[in-house]
């Protein structure tokens, strides 16, 4: 490994050290509630050395939120290259979904209450053009999934793709955070697992612009 190489191996471990701190804390405190103090305790990192590596707390919030989501994209897009089956490409997108909800709350939280007015498009950070990029292209990477199933006479053919990316987008996370919050109540309500509930209900949300419901 050359000398640079392994300078910014130890630079992203150590913005790696801090972020994992920084949200702990904030599942923990609340965002508002965390200063950079409490994360300079907690990752045992000067306040210097935090700014070294990032502006400000938002800043480190936005790269956390930024990981999420490029992880989300790999995920989304390994499980459709994975499979030729539209269905199965689908419940692996749930899964990948449902994986991004569990490991990366702040970034679906902020990604879902997100506004576009919020934003001072004049100033965006270099973090905050790459998380608007992501989204984007996850969105694409899902309409095009969506177009090839009505080619292949899966989808309805009055479907519109891309607008169907966002209710869709909105039902699974719906869906998703009531899994978590009583999909443990409602399956022993229905004598069923939490994976046979989340299968259900991913079904059902599909169903919604399937030809054939399954």
């Amino acid at each position: 490994m050359g000398r640079e190489n392994k300078k910014e191996a130890v630079a992203t471990l150590h913005r790696e050290q801090i972020m994992k701190a920084a949200e702990q804390l904030f599942s923990k405190k609340g965002f508002a509630q965390t200063t950079i103090d409490d994360i300079s305790k907690a990752s045992e990192y000067s306040r210097r050395t935090i700014y070294s590596y990032y502006e400000s707390k938002e800043d480190i919030l936005h790269h956390i939120i930024e990981k999420g989501l490029v992880i989300l994209k790999q995920d989304i897009q390994n499980a459709i290259n994975l499979n030729d089956s539209f269905i199965d490409g689908y419940k692996l997108i749930c899964m990948a979904m449902r994986k991004y909800q569990v490991e990366y709350p702040h970034s679906v939280n902020n990604v879902n209450t997100a506004k576009f007015s919020d934003f001072d498009i004049e100033n965006l950070s270099e973090t905050i053009k790459h998380i608007l990029i992501l989204g984007t292209e996850i969105n694409t990477i899902l309409a095009e999934f969506i177009e090839k199933g009505k080619e292949k006479g899966i989808v309805r053919q009055d479907i519109v793709p891309m607008l169907t990316v966002y209710i869709l987008w909105s039902s699974i996370t719906s869906f998703l955070s009531l899994a978590q919050t009583k999909g443990q109540f409602i399956s022993k309500q229905f004598s069923i697992s939490e994976n046979e509930f989340l299968d259900y209900g991913f079904k059902q949300i599909i169903n919604s612009i399937l030809e054939v419901r399954i």
